[in-house]
């Protein structure tokens, strides 16, 4: 298998970030209805949506097992050692795609958190703000009612929470991949 260069892992990475992003919306978009009866059936009045932006976590990263992790899954792992360990791939992961990943999902970061703070400040209408529009799945955690007005924290735990997710389950799909090609008969 030939080794994938930087700018390829990194379009890869993009293009999967983009698709996950608008699978996750579509997803939301589908289940809306279902999310806010499950939520605020019985309430009325101003409602604090942090349910659905903790839902919003499992469902991006629902879209992003299938629009990335799932369809480059078997570009992933070749079979080298006879078991799976889970700190030697967290280790290849981290110094592969995962670099790159987490190095894109930093940079998103920072663009929705400085877009965030400036259309807070300079904005006429500070609740139209399409970038963070744009990157809400993916940071979905900032917007829960605790972390939504600590303005660089919110991010950063956002970030990490789903950064996180992500690399755990390329990883948890690697070892699935590992059982799968080292099962006996194949």
């Amino acid at each position: 298998m030939k080794k994938e260069s930087t700018f390829q892992i990194l379009k890869k990475v993009i293009i999967g970030l983009v698709l996950s992003n608008l699978l996750a919306f579509v997803i939301y978009a589908a289940s809306a209805l279902l999310l806010v009866t499950v939520f605020y059936h019985d309430q009325a009045g101003k409602r604090d949506f942090t349910p659905i932006f903790i839902v919003g976590v499992f469902i991006f990263q629902i879209a992003f097992w299938i629009c990335y992790t799932r369809k480059n899954s078997d570009e992933f792992k070749v079979i080298k050692k006879d078991h799976f360990s889970w700190k030697e791939d967290l280790k290849e992961t981290l110094s592969g795609e995962g670099k790159i990943l987490l190095i894109v999902m930093l940079v998103l970061a920072v663009i929705m958190e400085t877009s965030m703070i400036l259309y807070d400040k300079y904005a006429e209408i500070p609740a139209q703000n399409p970038i963070a529009t744009s990157l809400s799945f993916m940071f979905s955690l900032a917007g829960v009612t605790a972390l939504r007005y600590i303005p660089i924290l919110r991010t950063v735990i956002a970030c990490l929470v789903t950064s996180s997710l992500m690399i755990l389950q390329i990883i948890w799909q690697h070892s699935r991949d590992f059982k799968k090609w080292a099962e006996p008969g194949r």
